[in-house]
């Protein structure tokens, strides 16, 4: 069986689910918006033994498929996961804004409004919320050690989770693959702040829709450019004093890692603070890390989860 995965323009291998787990779909509130996520345990969890725990985030286009593989290898190996999909994408609820002028408010401040729903936005400082919230439903799941817990991204949600593990002290390992750490260029940086401009003089739409893919040719929906501004994890990586693991692919196409991953570790080898690996996973290119470098990649992050968390 083939699953279907906008992310990858292909089709990903579907989770083989082993025995010894279980999964269950959730409900992650963020913002106000329910996500869609989905938890794996080991089967016979129970009591009061308390366990770590592993939040994963998809990419640029991905969804909550994209981790389960990797989640269902770690709950086999001991641990609860959760894999969700960042609001907007796939399955997940979405934002709804105003759509032309505010309504005339009755006394219970209720009143009837023109809106739109927002799909598909890029949004950096909505996912990194959206990881927040999500560690801290995993914080309240039953068994869990809340001082044990690890961020995984991959692809553009590695650069989410190592944004997060860098600014929020629950996290206590990180393990991230292709991870995109900035996607700033010239093109970016120039169109962005007049976009920023343009929304806060309402010139154009609060929240962008349907523009600017251009920039991102091979990506689904819309980047929010003037907040891609503000995300930049290159400078957040020096923060970091948790057991950090980064897999590079040797043909990556969409980014030099040399100015990604291969930055954030030259600032942490410098630093010589924290238990660091950076390795490239031999003839894939970026989407490859999901088929022919799965095994690889999968294996490091539990070794790495399994000898810190």
């Amino acid at each position: 069986m083939l699953l279907k995965e906008p992310e990858f323009k292909q089709v990903l291998p579907a989770l083989i689910m082993p025995a010894t787990v279980e999964r269950t779909a959730v409900r992650i509130w963020s913002n106000g918006v329910a996500l869609d996520g989905d938890i794996y345990r080991p089967k016979g969890l129970c009591g009061d033994r308390r366990v770590p725990a592993v939040v994963l985030s998809h990419g640029w286009g991905g969804s909550k498929a994209s981790g389960e593989r990797y989640a269902a290898k770690f709950a086999a190996a001991g641990m609860v996961s959760l894999c969700f999909t960042h609001g907007g994408w796939g399955s997940s609820d979405s934002r709804v804004v105003l759509a032309g002028d505010p309504p005339d408010l009755d006394d219970d401040n209720e009143g009837i409004a023109n809106v739109r729903v927002i799909r598909e936005l890029l949004d950096p400082l909505e996912w990194l919320q959206n990881f927040r919230c999500a560690i801290d439903y995993i914080e309240g799941e039953p068994n869990v050690d809340p001082s044990r817990i690890g961020a995984w991204g991959t692809s553009f949600g590695g650069g989410v989770a190592m944004h997060t593990a860098a600014n929020d002290d629950r996290i206590k390992v990180l393990a991230v693959q292709v991870a995109s750490l900035s996607v700033r260029s010239d093109a970016l940086v120039e169109r962005g702040k007049q976009r920023a401009i343009d929304m806060a003089r309402g010139r154009i739409a609060s929240v962008p829709q349907g523009i600017d893919g251009d920039l991102f040719p091979r990506l689904a929906g819309t980047p929010h450019l003037a907040r891609l501004l503000q995300f930049d994890v290159t400078k957040e990586a020096g923060k970091l004093r948790i057991p950090t693991l980064m897999l590079d692919a040797e043909h990556e196409e969409f980014f030099d890692v040399a100015e990604n991953c291969g930055k954030a570790y030259a600032v942490l080898k410098a630093q010589g603070a924290v238990p660091l690996r950076y390795q490239v996973v031999q003839d894939i290119d970026h989407y490859g890390i999901y088929f022919g470098g799965f095994e690889e990649g999968s294996e490091a992050a539990l070794g790495w989860f399994s000898r810190y968390l």
